[in-house]
């Protein structure tokens, strides 16, 4: 009787079992896939993650960027070369129009002072013989003791003498204002924000001694660009903030440069301020904006809720549970107050300030804690 080998026996039997396993296991993979492609896709969200859209009207506002500076300035500067003796006002100090702030020791100036004063009273007592001698000659050739041509002589000296103390007078009023250059005067009433010299020191003239402002008026100074000139009338409120400071203020647009600057193309303006600004805010930075009188209705949303909002803005929305990608079109963008006007919402959107890919669109929308969006009316 022939045997039958185990090891032939054994082969089928697990080749057998192999192939039900495999068969197992397709089939509850293609069970699993099969209830993944039947399964809902929904988005789950918060209700503080939308925000209902509103419509009202804003006021139309240009945004700017200028700084506080003093309407009356000045830079005062000595006039002669010569050593300062006396320096009298300081940085910081209150100063008074035509006070003086410094002494200049300039002596060639006193002394062609003194030549001068001396040249003219020679000269207006060289005119003075003179007339009496004209005067003389008039009466003596009333009475015939001289001839025509002799007095007339006398007339001629007479206004030779006169022209001549003319001439020392003009001297003396250059040396005079030579002399009192080396005193220097406060041009105005105002606080002193630089010094640049010291008792005992040589100075030149042209050089800048000290600089002065007016805290009592001061304006804002800012610029425009060209294609917003129609924002700049005479009038105009202002609203703004300085640098450091979060406080509204508000002015009034005063002046507005008649012309561009040829290289930024910018216009300048200035506007008075209402508040009282303090002294240490000059030179400070200020941002602002001017109202105008015309306004803008539409629809209110954040402004950050928009997403690419310089070239193709949209925003995410839940309309009837669904979350949709709609396009709007940009009115008015206020980043200040993180608002902005649009168009192209329907008033039971919802708007949502969370950021979602292309693929999230259609999807259901589901609240973790079951609450539902309320509508304009509920709010």
């Amino acid at each position: 009787m022939r045997k039958v080998s185990r090891t032939t026996f054994y082969i089928p039997v697990l080749c057998l079992i192999s192939f039900s396993v495999i068969l197992t296991g397709c089939n509850r993979s293609t069970s699993t896939d099969t209830s993944k492609a039947h399964a809902p896709e929904t988005v789950e969200m918060i209700p503080q993650d939308l925000t209902q859209v509103s419509t009202g009207t804003l006021e139309r506002k240009t945004a700017f960027t200028g700084t506080i500076r003093a309407i009356q300035q000045s830079s005062i500067q000595a006039q002669v070369s010569a050593t300062a003796t006396q320096v009298n006002a300081d940085v910081g100090q209150q100063v008074k129009k035509d006070q003086v702030l410094v002494r200049l020791n300039n002596q060639d100036n006193a002394a062609r002072l003194a030549q001068a004063q001396a040249n003219l009273a020679s000269a207006q007592a060289q005119a003075e013989l003179s007339y009496n001698l004209m005067q003389r000659k008039k009466r003596l050739l009333d009475q015939g003791f001289v001839s025509r041509v002799e007095y007339e002589q006398s007339q001629v000296d007479y206004k030779a003498q006169l022209e001549t103390a003319n001439a020392q007078k003009a001297n003396l009023e250059i040396a005079r204002k030579a002399d009192q250059d080396g005193i220097i005067r406060s041009p105005l009433t105002g606080v002193i924000t630089k010094r640049n010299v010291e008792p005992g020191q040589t100075v030149s003239a042209g050089q800048t001694l000290f600089e002065i402002v007016n805290p009592e008026q001061l304006e804002i100074q800012a610029k425009l660009p060209l294609e917003q000139q129609s924002a700049l009338q005479i009038g105009q409120k202002i609203q703004y903030t300085i640098q450091g400071n979060s406080t509204p203020l508000n002015a009034v647009l005063t002046r507005v440069s008649p012309v561009a600057d040829q290289i930024s193309r910018q216009i300048e303006f200035f506007a008075k301020p209402i508040e009282r600004i303090n002294s240490l805010s000059i030179g400070a930075f200020v941002e602002g904006f001017i109202l105008n009188k015309d306004q803008i209705q539409g629809q209110i949303i954040p402004l950050d809720a928009i997403q690419s909002i310089d070239h193709a803005p949209y925003v995410w929305v839940v309309r009837q549970q669904k979350l949709r990608k709609i396009p709007v079109q940009v009115v008015e963008k206020r980043f200040a107050e993180n608002k902005a006007i649009i168009s192209g919402l329907q008033t039971t959107d919802a708007v949502s300030r969370v950021k979602f890919d292309n693929q999230d669109e259609n999807k259901s929308v589901v609240f973790s804690n079951s609450a539902q969006v309320t509508s304009n009316k509920d709010k």
